[in-house]
């Protein structure tokens, strides 16, 4: 996909318009990787706010979750382009309610636009604001930024082990900036791959020989790695007595190769059930290999491991994906066919019990890691938490259904089911309620999971009130099991597959 081709001196000259000083953008694959400008050349945008304020808003909240720029003691004298340097800017003013981010988006939308050079910063610039464009709901434009990432990293060889030591030395800190951000691309290539139901990712479609992510604290501290390890030492670690240390963003790497088998297990039809197994070993083996250090996922400090964090996300993603459509909770609520965060997903066959078992207990999984005392998510935990209500709510349909059916009260094991239920989606939707005050996709998506929960859950002493005020009041009720409305649909208008996301790069 072609970048956008105009001069470097375009973008200043736009810059400027903007009330914006910038020096010269270089034209190299590094670029962005040299001395800091001098003060004159900093970036002052008309924009009132406090620029170092932003910045340091956006490493305290989005960084963690996504570290593939320079440590923060190192930003400012990194000499990052000024396109990238509004975007650090703009993602930072998410987390400042008090911050108006019209003016940086225009500005970012400006000096993305007239970009000409083919280098690092730009995979940089569009792989962080692919991000933040699906956190905005605006998804044709995430998928088409991201592709252009994508096919500009292919191109510039960032998948290749020489690609960091060539561009990158003889700073040990920025070659591991290089190697993050192909692998941060080739994680987020592969999720959204998963959520817009596309058939494969660039980034999983070449040869990857860049060296592994270190661990995070030897790089924000600032220390060279003792070792680097590539993804087929990783693979051979499961079957060593005495495998070797891995950084946790490994795990999470892992994790989307996983995803990416289900992926291309969903694109081949119903799948075959030697091969939906052999992706559901892998899924559960993931666990099982994981360090003791890292199963917790919080440290004896109380500190939670972003990275292993996601891992478990994506897992439980996957596991999500691949059991969901095989089971018959897809077909509790009216005509499902459309998922929150994704595209269309339609009923495999056969269907079976132990598929259903399977993505809800991925789903309690999802609640379970909401639970944990993190204040800094990934807006890409948006999808998970839908993916995860949703399942949960098929549940409590499925439940709800079976008691109207056999014309009896629930037992009170089944309410305390219920109530489980009740209180895992509860928690999700409170963490999306949070997570919306930064990301207007959680905004998007909580009305209408209200709607329905506030349908299913509905405080009546018996089962058959609430039943009846399910059917009453909710919109969802089992009379409209032939609705031609899916009821997924009510999260997205529109069915994002492959060809829009063709469209979405124009």
């Amino acid at each position: 996909m072609p970048v956008p081709a105009t001069t470097g001196m375009a973008a200043n000259d736009l810059l400027n318009g903007l009330h914006t000083e910038v020096g010269g953008l270089q034209s190299s694959a590094c670029e962005g990787f040299q001395q800091a400008p001098e003060p004159s050349a900093r970036i002052r945008t008309p924009i009132d706010h406090d620029e170092e304020h932003l910045i340091n808003l956006f490493y305290s909240h989005f960084h963690p979750t996504h570290p593939i720029l320079i440590p923060r003691s190192r930003y400012n004298a990194q000499g990052y382009p000024p396109y990238l340097r509004l975007l650090v800017q703009l993602i930072g003013s998410q987390y400042a309610p008090l911050v108006s981010s019209d003016a940086l988006r225009n500005a970012t939308d400006a000096a993305l636009s007239t970009v000409s050079e083919r280098s690092v910063s730009l995979v940089q610039s569009l792989l962080l604001y692919a991000i933040a464009l699906h956190a905005w709901a605006e998804r044709a434009k995430a998928v088409g930024a991201l592709a252009k990432a994508s096919s500009l990293g292919i191109e510039l060889g960032m998948n290749r082990a020489e690609f960091a030591s060539a561009h990158g030395t003889p700073d040990a800190l920025v070659e591991e900036s290089l190697r993050r951000t192909w692998w941060e691309l080739y994680v987020i290539d592969g999720y959204f791959a998963a959520l817009y139901r596309q058939t494969g990712f660039q980034c999983n479609t070449v040869e990857l020989t860049a060296y592994l992510p270190c661990d995070e604290g030897i790089y924000l501290g600032g220390a060279q790695s003792p070792q680097h390890m590539t993804i087929g030492q990783f693979d051979n670690r499961l079957f060593l007595d005495d495998a070797p240390h891995f950084a946790s963003a490994c795990y999470r790497i892992e994790a989307i190769r996983i995803l990416a088998r289900v992926i291309a297990t969903t694109s081949a039809g119903d799948g075959l059930p030697d091969d939906v197994q052999a992706v559901d070993n892998a899924i559960a083996a993931w666990k099982f290999h994981l360090p003791d250090e890292k199963a917790g996922i919080v440290d004896h400090f109380g500190e939670v491991d972003q990275m292993i964090f996601q891992a478990y996300a994506f897992i439980y993603c996957a596991s999500i994906l691949l059991h969901f459509p095989r089971s018959e909770l897809l077909l509790t609520l009216p005509t499902a066919a459309d998922i929150a965060c994704a595209a269309r997903m339609t009923q495999a066959s056969p269907t079976s019990a132990q598929h259903a078992i399977k993505a809800i207990a991925a789903s309690k999984g999802m609640s379970d890691l909401a639970a944990l005392p993190v204040d800094k998510h990934s807006p890409l935990f948006v999808c998970d938490l839908v993916f995860s209500c949703i399942v949960q709510l098929s549940a409590c349909s499925a439940h709800s259904r079976s008691c109207l059916i056999q014309l009896s009260a629930c037992s009170a094991h089944s309410r305390n089911c219920l109530s489980q239920h009740r209180d895992r989606v509860a928690l999700m939707t409170g963490v999306l309620k949070d997570m919306g005050r930064s990301w207007a996709i959680s905004q998007e998506v909580l009305p209408h999971l209200n709607r329905v929960a506030n349908g299913i859950f509905n405080s009546h002493q018996d089962m058959g009130s609430m039943t009846s005020q399910i059917s009453d009041d909710s919109g969802v009720g089992f009379d409209m099991m032939s609705n031609d409305m899916p009821w997924f649909d009510v999260f997205f208008a529109g069915v994002m597959n492959d060809q829009d996301a063709m469209d979405g790069e124009t």
